[in-house]
């Protein structure tokens, strides 16, 4: 009996599975809005608001000059960034997609002996706990009282 509770049923297995897609859903969420919301950092050889044109940066003065070199690497890095965050995404919503598939299956093929078995050791371990606390909470009293009286 204790080697069959410390195996983890299928519906334990399935809100595990559904908390990691939503972590990883939220996760890739905010790497996407981290991404397309980043704005190139001012770096340490800047001075008064003008780049060291030595470092590699520059003004662009027209619009057919080609951006600075940090400023497309920047560029280059958000949209990659930004790529596979949308990229793990979809992954993530799809597995999601698939998970609640899963349940409305098995809600589906689940009979009505099947769901009273269930509710029943969902009770008994409810009781049982119940009972645990009760009998947790008299040794707790009872050992106030002794500490009291001496």
């Amino acid at each position: 009996m204790q080697q069959q509770q410390d195996q983890d049923s299928p519906a334990d297995e399935w809100l595990a599975s559904l908390n990691a897609t939503c972590n990883r859903f939220s996760t890739q969420y905010l790497q996407l809005i981290r991404s397309a919301a980043s704005a190139p950092s001012s770096g340490a050889g800047e001075h008064d608001g003008r780049s060291d044109p030595r470092a590699g940066g520059g003004h662009m003065m027209y619009l057919h000059d080609p951006p600075p070199p940090p400023l497309a690497a920047h560029v280059a890095h958000s949209s990659l960034s930004c790529q596979l965050a949308a990229d793990n995404l979809c992954v993530a919503a799809s597995q999601l997609l698939s998970l609640i598939r899963t349940l409305r299956l098995s809600l589906l093929l689940m009979d009505a002996d099947t769901i009273d078995v269930e509710q029943h050791q969902q009770v008994q371990q409810a009781q049982r706990d119940t009972q645990r606390a009760l009998e947790q909470a008299a040794r707790q009293m009872l050992e106030l009282l002794q500490r009291r009286q001496t």
